[in-house]
């Protein structure tokens, strides 16, 4: 599989090179950097190496280039790829060009220039999950598209075929008699044989099979004979039919109507299997990023309405990835399974976990009272984790770090509250692992003595 692409654009040959070594110490195991000097040639690249296979989650261009100044690149590369994210660096934060660039929608973020690199990196690595997330979930909704298209043909099929044996038919008069029924309305409704002795149980014995409100919904429907009507009905004994009912009219005289019914039960699980696996992790089952990212941002919009609180974790396993090295994925994959159990074990019912990535999973604690509510549940989590696994007969002692951001004093939005989790979690890892650290803004400040430091 090719290799992804990240295109950086600056006609200042030190800058571009500095840019390129601090992205490649992050991203160059996973990703290819390609270092332009303008914006003709950042068009050349993208087209060769779209034309290879290749995709191109992010372009990050410098605005004020002499022959091509960022935002007209960015603008015009938005035009042919526009899946791909724009980052603008500037050395001042410059109105018109992104202004320019977010009327064109072509602008994910921009930074000033001089740029810190841990925000820059992290303002690329978000990019970077975010095209992620966008690619998986047009995947997931083409999957989703197919199926409505199928449950479509068979709405048109169902309308173009009223009188096919393929469909349980019912035909009433304009009084809501029976008139006559065919064999695979029989079955579809289980009808006791008797029925066709008396056809005038029909109608009673299908309302007994529904449920509420279906019931008296088809009730009133033999009044209805104006124009098309469709239903989709529930049973009690589980079954989901489609109801298509058309007037039937002789010589421009309306003298009852057609019912035709359809089970369409696979359908509608099929449906709900690709509905739950477009948001949920197929190894744990648990939400994952899209659906996380979904109630995190419904979560912050109540707690923003009512002056609630609510907190964000990031727990990361140590040293997974000697596990995963050493014994094998099949283990790797059980131990994620049975920390899981814990972590569930380990938090309130009204608590989001979700697998945030390899041995990465994201915790949304709604409606918590202050910082030692969530403190409260890390150190659950830490104690749950304590005890050995038994993995198929491997026994392992698994430890992990916890990094917590608290709304709103941590951030207003989701993007600033993952962020600072993450970077309350890294604190951890920095301090020896197995443990918690809320966000401190004094991390920030660390970070950029550390900058300094490296730049002295």
């Amino acid at each position: 599989m090719n290799r992804a692409a990240i295109i950086c654009v600056d006609d200042d040959y030190v800058i571009l090179k500095s840019l390129g070594e601090q992205l490649k110490r992050s991203f160059g195991g996973e990703y290819d950097l390609e270092l332009v000097d303008c914006g003709s040639e950042a068009i050349a690249i993208c087209a060769e190496l779209v034309a290879e296979g290749i995709d191109i989650p992010v372009v990050i261009s410098d605005q004020n280039m002499s022959e091509m100044t960022g935002d007209r690149l960015l603008i015009e590369l938005h035009s042919l790829y526009p899946e791909t994210l724009k980052i603008l660096l500037t050395g001042q934060a410059d109105a018109d060009a992104v202004g320019n660039l977010v009327n064109a929608a072509a602008l994910y973020r921009y930074v000033t220039k001089p740029w810190n690199e841990t925000d820059l990196i992290l303002t690329v690595k978000e990019a970077l999950k975010r095209y992620q997330q966008e690619q998986q979930l047009a995947e997931q909704n083409q999957i989703l598209t197919e199926v409505n298209q199928q449950l479509a043909n068979s709405i048109s099929l169902l309308q173009a075929t009223l009188d096919a044996t393929a469909d349980g038919i019912l035909v009433l008069d304009n009084n809501g008699d029976v008139i006559n029924f065919n064999q695979k309305f029989v079955d579809i409704w289980e009808l006791p044989s008797e029925i066709e002795r008396d056809r005038q149980q029909v109608l009673g014995v299908v309302l007994e099979r529904l449920t509420q409100p279906h019931a008296t919904s088809l009730k009133v429907r033999p009044t209805q004979l104006a124009g098309d009507n469709y239903a989709c009905l529930e049973l009690k004994n589980g079954k989901i039919l489609e109801c298509y009912t058309q007037a039937q009219q002789l010589q421009e005289q309306t003298i009852g109507s057609v019912w035709s019914f359809r089970d369409i039960t696979e359908y509608k699980k099929a449906q709900a299997i690709i509905q739950h696996q477009a948001f949920h992790d197929s190894l744990t089952n648990l939400p994952n990023r899209a659906l996380f990212d979904r109630q995190l941002a419904k979560a912050i919009d109540l707690a923003a309405r009512t002056s609630k609180m609510l907190a964000v974790m990031f727990v990361d396993l140590d040293r997974f990835k000697i596990i995963n090295d050493t014994l094998g994925h099949a283990v790797g994959d059980l131990l994620l399974k049975h920390v899981v159990e814990r972590l569930q074990n380990s938090v309130r019912e009204q608590d989001l976990i979700s697998r945030w990535g390899g041995d990465e999973f994201t915790l949304l604690l709604p409606e918590i009272s202050c910082h030692e509510a969530a403190s409260a549940i890390a150190e659950r989590i830490l104690e749950n984790l304590k005890p050995r696994f038994n993995l198929d007969g491997h026994y392992l002692h698994v430890s992990s770090s916890i990094g917590i951001a608290v709304f709103p004093n941590d951030g207003k939005d989701a993007d600033t509250l993952l962020k600072n989790a993450d970077a309350a979690l890294y604190q951890v890892k920095e301090r020896g692992r197995n443990n918690y650290q809320h966000y401190s803004k004094l991390f920030n400040s660390q970070a950029h003595q550390l900058l300094s430091l490296e730049n002295d």
